[in-house]
């Protein structure tokens, strides 16, 4: 099985306006939590940031992974391969994150404060997003 344009591009979209709101609200809470003249804007930015460069690369990765044919069986996909590209998605994703809110922030402890939060929950909600995807067959053709 091989998927289309059109469903990664589809799938990109409704993750990274969930991922946005994640990262918002995560960057909300800790520069809320550390800031005394706290402004919603600098939350705003890092994620408005990060939206936008984790927008390419996400499409992107799904389409390296569309490459590979590991964990694909008769139209259905296992659930380790939904963890492998969730992991390697964390990894792309860490590191856009933390390079945005540090040039957003400049304060490092914010920094690590928002992709340890992210972390924590980014895989969860990236692994539950393609098993919930992975029962949608639209946009999928037969090898």
């Amino acid at each position: 099985m091989k998927v289309t344009k059109n469903r990664s591009i589809l799938k990109t979209i409704s993750y990274r306006i969930v991922g946005f709101i994640n990262t918002f609200l995560i960057s909300f809470f800790v520069i809320s939590y550390g800031s005394e003249n706290f402004d919603a804007t600098s939350p705003f930015y890092v994620a408005l940031i990060v939206f936008i460069l984790k927008m390419i690369t996400y499409y992107f990765h799904e389409r390296v992974w569309n490459l590979y044919k590991y964990g694909r069986l008769n139209q259905k996909v296992i659930r380790l391969r939904s963890f492998f590209k969730a992991l390697t998605w964390r990894l792309a994703a860490s590191t856009i994150t933390f390079i945005s809110a540090m040039f957003i922030t400049s304060n490092l402890d914010w920094t690590k404060s928002i992709v340890i939060y992210e972390i924590m929950n980014g895989i969860l909600i990236y692994y539950i997003h393609e098993r919930v995807w992975n029962k949608i067959q639209w946009g999928r053709t037969k090898l």
